[in-house]
Formats: C-alpha cells, sequence, structure tokens
C-alpha cells in the first residue's frame, strides 16, 4: 500500500467528520506518522482487529469498521445464515456505542437479522448471547483492556468462541478483498432496514446472569454468610457491575463497596492511564478504600470484565496481588477439591494456554483431570473444549482469563468474581486467606513461580523490529542463558521440536502460533511471542524451585541474559 496515494484518498473524501479531517491536517507534514496511518490496514489479532482510534486504513473508525463488517456480512450471506443473525455488543469506550450501531446497520444492507445490546454489555456475556439465542456470530466493539485512545472488534462465531480456524482464514479472506469503492461510502447513505434490528431480550440476560451464579459451588453458604465477607469492587470503567450490581446481591455477598470514581462507565478511563487489573496502579483507589473498610479482599473487572484481578488483605492495612498464574491456581484446586466428591473427573476436563504456570499440571495429575494445553488465547482453549465430549470443570490463562464452565465460550470475569467471593469467605471462615491458600498449595505440590514481562515496539518501525528478533531467535537459537544450558526449543510456528545441542528437529502436532518455548537443563522454560493485541513482545519465565527466594534470584539472573539476546 502506497501511504502517500492512500493519504490523498482519504482527504479527497468530502464526507469524513470533522475530527478525522483535522487529524488529516494536523499530521499532512509529518512523514512518519502518515506512514503509521496509511501504509497498511490494522492488523486481524486474537479474535480481530484493534487498534489507535483516528484517521486511515491503520486505525479504528467507521470506514475501518465498514470494511470488516462487509466481509463477516458476505461470510454470513455466503453460508446462507442471514435469518439466524448477529449478536451486537459494545463497551463504555468512546465511539463504541456508535460503532456497534453502524455495524447493524451496514449487516442490514445484506438482509442479516440483528440483535444489539441496549446498552453497554460485557464480552462474556456475548459470548452467551450467540449461543443462547442460535446466532451465526456475534460482534462485540471493545479495546478490553488497552488504553482509551485505542478500540477494537472480536468477532465471535456460532459456537460461541473468538473466531479460529478454518472460519477465521475465510473471513480475513473476504475482508481483504473488499475494495476501496465498498468502504468509501458516506455513513449517512447507508440506511438501515429497522426491521431486522432488535434489542436483546432481557430474559437472555436473566439467563446469563443465573450462569454466573451457577459457576459458585455453595450458594446455600454464601446467601447465609456472604455479609461476612468485606470486599471492594472497582470496574474500572467498565462493563462489569451492569451485571454484578445484581449478581453480588443474589449471591448474598451485601458488603461489598464499589469504588464510585471508577463506576461512571466512562471511556475517558480518567483515575487511570491503563484500565489493566493485572497492573498495580488499577488498584490503587480500591486499597484505598479498601483501607477504609477493612476489607478482606479487593476485585478489579477490565472494561469488557472478561478478565478480573485480586489484592488479598494479609494484614491490617496491608495488601498483595495474585497473579493470573497465582490466582488460576487456587481456582483450580478450590473447585477441584469440592467437586472431587460429587463429580468423575475421568469425564472432565481442564485446559490451560501454554503459556500458563506447571502448578496447574501438578494439581491436574493430583485429582487424575485431563488437562489440556493451547496457544495463548481463549479462541484456542474454547476450540480444544468444543472438539471434546468431556465437561469443563476449568480453563484459564495467565492474563487474569478464566471460565469455570461452557455456559460461556471465552473468559468470564463476571463467574469468576462471584467463585473468587465464595472462595474468599470460605477461607476465612477458615481462618486463612488466598495468599495462605496459594503457600498451601506450594508446601503441597512445590514452589511454582511465573514471571512475564514485555518489551514494547511501537508504530511500524517496531513491528520490523519484533520481525526481525522472533526471526534471530527462530534461525539461531541461544544454547545458553547465563550459565544454565538449553536444551530443547518448541518451534510453534513450524510445529517442530528443535534439539538444541545436535540441531535436530521432529514434528510436534501443535496449532501453528508465533512463539518459541526454550526448555532449560534445571527444569525451567522460557517463551517469547509477540502479543496479538499489543505492539510488544511477551517473555514468561516458568520457575520450579525450592524456595520463592531462590526461584526470583533465579529470575533475575536469567531476565539479565535474556535482555542481552533481545537487544
Amino acid at each position: 500500500m502506497n501511504y502517500r496515494e492512500e493519504y490523498q484518498k482519504w482527504k479527497a473524501l468530502s464526507f469524513l467528520d470533522e475530527k478525522l479531517k483535522s487529524e488529516l491536517v494536523k499530521i499532512e507534514n509529518d512523514e512518519e506518522a502518515i506512514k503509521n496511518h496509511f501504509s497498511c490496514f490494522c492488523d486481524f489479532g486474537t479474535a480481530g482487529m484493534r487498534g489507535t482510534m483516528g484517521v486511515g486504513p491503520n486505525r479504528m473508525n467507521y470506514l475501518t469498521i465498514r470494511r470488516i463488517t462487509l466481509g463477516l456480512a458476505k461470510y454470513i450471506v455466503n453460508n446462507k445464515a442471514e435469518k439466524q443473525g448477529v449478536v451486537i455488543t459494545h463497551d463504555c469506550r468512546n465511539n463504541s456505542r456508535e460503532f456497534a450501531h453502524y455495524v447493524a446497520k451496514v449487516l442490514t444492507e445484506f438482509n442479516i437479522k440483528v440483535y444489539i445490546s441496549k446498552d453497554l454489555r460485557p464480552t462474556p456475556f456475548l459470548s452467551f448471547a450467540v449461543l443462547h439465542m442460535k446466532a451465526y456470530a456475534g460482534v462485540n466493539i471493545t479495546a478490553s483492556h488497552n488504553r482509551k485512545e485505542d478500540n477494537g472488534y472480536k468477532i465471535y462465531l456460532r459456537d460461541g468462541a473468538q473466531m479460529s480456524p478454518p472460519d477465521d482464514q475465510e473471513i480475513i479472506g473476504l475482508v481483504n478483498n473488499v475494495t476501496d469503492a465498498e468502504i468509501f461510502v458516506d455513513p449517512k447513505n447507508v440506511k438501515e432496514n429497522k426491521k431486522l434490528i432488535s434489542i436483546i431480550p432481557k430474559s437472555v440476560e436473566d439467563a446469563f446472569l443465573k450462569g454466573a451464579l451457577d459457576c459458585m459451588i455453595h450458594r446455600d453458604y454464601c446467601k447465609k454468610h456472604g455479609k461476612e465477607l468485606c470486599a471492594v469492587y472497582t470496574p474500572l470503567h467498565g462493563t462489569g457491575y451492569t451485571f454484578l450490581k445484581e449478581g453480588f446481591k443474589q449471591a448474598g455477598f451485601t458488603n461489598v463497596h464499589v469504588v464510585k470514581e471508577q463506576n461512571d462507565e466512562c471511556g475517558d478511563f480518567k483515575t487511570i492511564a491503563y484500565p489493566n487489573p493485572e497492573t498495580a496502579p488499577a488498584f490503587e483507589l480500591a486499597i484505598k478504600l479498601a483501607k477504609e473498610k477493612d476489607a478482606d479482599i479487593c476485585v478489579a473487572t477490565d472494561p469488557d470484565a472478561d478478565r478480573m484481578g485480586v489484592y488479598v488483605k494479609v494484614a491490617k492495612g496491608k495488601y498483595v496481588p495474585l497473579t493470573g498464574n497465582e490466582l488460576s491456581a487456587c481456582i483450580f484446586e478450590y473447585i477441584s477439591n469440592f467437586k472431587s466428591k460429587k463429580m468423575d473427573f475421568k469425564k472432565c476436563l481442564a485446559v490451560k494456554s501454554f503459556v500458563t504456570t506447571r502448578l496447574l499440571d501438578a494439581i491436574a495429575k493430583s485429582y487424575n483431570i485431563e488437562l489440556g494445553e493451547t496457544p495463548t488465547g481463549f479462541k484456542w482453549i474454547m476450540k480444544y473444549v468444543n472438539k471434546s465430549p468431556k465437561k469443563l470443570v476449568f480453563s484459564c490463562e495467565e492474563s487474569y482469563g478464566c471460565a469455570l464452565s461452557n455456559y460461556v465460550r471465552d473468559k468470564d470475569g463476571i463467574g469468576t468474581t462471584l467463585l473468587v467471593l465464595e472462595m474468599a469467605l470460605a477461607l476465612k471462615k477458615a481462618g486463612i486467606n488466598l495468599y495462605d491458600f496459594l503457600h498451601l498449595l506450594y508446601k503441597s505440590y512445590g514452589v511454582h513461580k511465573c514471571y512475564a514481562f514485555s518489551v514494547i515496539y511501537e508504530g511500524l518501525s517496531g513491528k520490523e523490529k519484533m520481525a526481525g528478533i522472533m526471526d534471530k531467535l527462530r534461525n539461531n537459537p541461544f544454547k545458553k542463558l547465563a550459565d544454565i544450558n538449553a536444551v530443547k526449543m518448541i518451534d510453534y510456528k513450524t510445529s517442530k521440536i528443535i534439539d538444541l545441542n545436535t540441531m535436530a528437529a521432529s514434528d510436534y502436532d501443535f496449532p501453528s502460533t508465533n512463539t518459541l518455548k526454550f526448555f532449560l537443563d534445571d527444569n525451567n522454560t522460557v517463551t517469547i511471542r509477540p502479543s496479538g493485541t499489543e505492539p510488544k513482545i511477551k517473555i514468561y519465565f516458568d520457575i520450579i524451585d525450592k524456595s520463592e527466594e531462590l526461584a526470583d534470584n533465579k529470575f533475575k539472573i536469567l531476565e539479565s541474559a535474556l535482555n542481552k539476546e533481545l537487544a
């Protein structure tokens, strides 16, 4: 794509709104900015498209929204599924509501039935609604936990999961074949067929909340004792409280204090730059309120409420976080321990992503539960689940994403929040907290610690840099990290296992994804992959050692050595 020619095409469009026109003028003498905006289309990532809002094909705007919607519409028409329809929801972000309604208008151009949410709703609700309403697809306008400048377009298919092979490639192919003439249409000239657009019924919302509450194990116990748990909750300006307000009440958690400053459903995220429950700043206001109330636990869901994170009170006025890996291990042990008395685990299944803690492997082995492993992204987890005849008891990935049953086919911050409060209550009644519980797991299964960090590469030059780093590591893998030998590498892109001593390669049956995992001769691993949704390379260390202190020290040494490899 010639970015200068593309810039001139957009500049010639008379119908662009004033904000996009002013942005065109602002960057007209900035060659690098024009290149970033106009040299390519927004990438398809894990489940759709995500990027910065603004002007040009490499930004989120109503023309790029139109382009992807046209591809999805053609996919639906090709499969003669117009009457099955599409469910559409959106989060709190600026332009999300407008983009969602524009998607609906474009779909009705193709006589496709549309069901749209009355207001903002969480991502897990969309997954549920697609299944419950037997729709052919779903669209959620959200950039999840990204910064306020971003937005995104998540596509779900008839199984309620994020689009995955082979359908994703078919849709991407149709999107790529959309012509300029189809894209460059004045939105005012897009005439919606109102007869084809319906509001998602409240009965669907009620059924979703019931499904979330059913994720709990001891409902009656919580109804009786729930008020004894003091909790703080923040939706981080997003969608979580739309269901959790009633969910807390029905579950019996009547002593939950909500962070008012972050319960405004505002896309400006005025209290926080990066609304991600994985980060400490996301919890600053929650912890302040927790100290005032002497709360037992703080919970945060990200803006589209598919992720949730916690801080736990370990002493008066002192709160510590659990990582996604640590929280997942606690949940899995809690579920397994209680359900082992009622379920035949030979007929059950748990699934995790391949960068999630091996502590889950130890727990699964202890309870004789099959544990599947997939690439990062819940589309892969749910593809695994959908192929199995077994009942899902737990699934997760390290970045605070869990699903506790298959009533939804994606990460579910709503059901997980309710179960975590139940777990915190049960542990409190037993005289311990979640942090203590984690360390009991270490005593049972050994100390498993995971460490993740990212290196950010902004802009087009950043993409090139990331590609170069991955090529270097793939073609010339390191054979020693610090003073520890690397003995094996799995190249998930080529589906090969490479013996780093002999460089002999053998086949590895796993979905292709641009990821490398190195196995060190001390039973520890390091995994390296570019993010599918953000401009960064993610690095994951999975370390098993005799103590947390030894594991922490080993990580520092290995991190320093790896940074030199990435330079």
